[in-house]
């Protein structure tokens, strides 16, 4: 969980529709940083509707991840440290 490739850099995320030259009527940017704001988010009938770009920047907390794909990369350090030896 340490290791640097699971780092993602920091980035403004959201203005990726205006890099590629997207104005606010073609394209919608959201940033979402709490399971409310997303819950919220996803009720919103003017998110649901699917009209145009949206990009959602979805910030979760570090080490979130299924507890099955948890359990598979603890096997997998294992094994691996094993075969290192």
């Amino acid at each position: 969980m340490d290791a640097g490739y699971n780092d993602i850099a920091r980035w403004q995320y959201a203005d990726i529709p205006r890099v590629f030259g997207a104005t606010e009527k073609q394209a919608r940017s959201l940033v979402i940083k709490t399971k409310d704001e997303l819950e919220r988010l996803l009720k919103d009938p003017s998110f649901c509707d699917g009209k145009g770009v949206q990009l959602v920047e979805l910030w979760m907390p570090r080490e979130d991840a299924p507890r099955a794909l948890k359990i598979t990369t603890e096997v997998a350090a294992r094994t691996n440290a094993l075969v290192e030896e």
